[in-house]
């Protein structure tokens, strides 16, 4: 379902005008998340534009989940657009249209987002995931979890954002299965790290963790100065090591460093 954002819904986003939504069971204010370029991203133009390209609805985001103050970066909804903001925006050569696919996953993630995203939506969980997506039924919807909100720095988020863009393309797990189970023992490993997808209707070569692997190397090694810092090209490096040595059942044999460099490790 697509919505329609009027004046007044708009004004509200922008503004920090309260709805009339009751208030969510989880806590949904944290401290805030290093920003940014704020000045940028929340301007009422990019609020609109991103609202429905996503496909946030209101009766997903209020509730406290930030609707009635989406500037607000202690909330969901504001970490979100964060998250956002670094997957369309981090290029050096950044895509000026939503149809461009060319160059690198730095460059096309957030238009991969944008097309395969039915729809995003704010839920509290039960602490075990990040983010859910349902794919290949009646209603297609990915669901962002507390801990994709506040236990995930922003260039995380901006990863999971891919790892699910990639399970809306109808692409499950592979991995964790037979003799040769991944190190997580987790059942979002891929088997390998070029071969990821499995299910009805899927499509080939990288899966969701190796999506997820590949744009965060592209911003350790290229992301511009806007979209990036030393300290979040480090988290960039630590979060694809971590699913380099522990999601997928054939060890890839590889981590990166924070330069994006690649360093052979068997």
């Amino acid at each position: 379902m697509k919505s329609t954002i009027s004046a007044i819904l708009a004004s509200c986003l922008l503004l920090g005008v309260a709805s009339e939504a009751r208030a969510d069971t989880c806590d949904t204010v944290r401290g805030t998340d290093p920003g940014v370029m704020t000045s940028f991203w929340c301007t009422q133009p990019w609020i609109d534009f991103y609202w429905d390209a996503y496909d946030f609805d209101k009766g997903d985001w209020d509730d406290g989940f930030g609707w009635e103050a989406a500037c607000d970066r202690r909330r969901p909804l504001a970490r979100t657009f964060q998250a956002i903001q670094l997957l369309n925006y981090a290029s050096p050569n950044e895509a000026l249209k939503t149809n461009d696919f060319n160059g690198n996953i730095l460059r096309w993630g957030g238009n991969y987002t944008i097309r395969e995203f039915d729809e995003l939506d704010a839920r509290c969980g039960d602490g075990s995931k990040r983010a859910y997506t349902t794919w290949g039924g009646f209603d297609d919807y990915t669901e962002l979890y507390i801990p994709f909100f506040y236990n995930e720095n922003v260039v995380e988020r901006a990863g999971t954002l891919i790892h699910e863009a990639r399970h809306a393309d109808w692409c499950g797990h592979s991995g964790n299965d037979g003799s040769n189970k991944c190190p997580a023992k987790s059942a979002s490993c891929d088997e390998k790290y070029l071969d990821g997808c499995s299910g009805i209707g899927s499509p080939s070569g990288r899966g969701a963790a190796g999506y997820q692997v590949l744009w965060l190397w592209w911003y350790a090694f290229e992301a511009d100065a806007q979209h990036s810092s030393s300290t979040m090209k480090a988290f960039a490096r630590d979060e694809a090591n971590r699913i380099l040595n522990t999601m997928f059942d054939v060890n890839p044999c590889f981590n990166i460093t924070s330069n994006g460099s690649k360093i052979i490790t068997c």
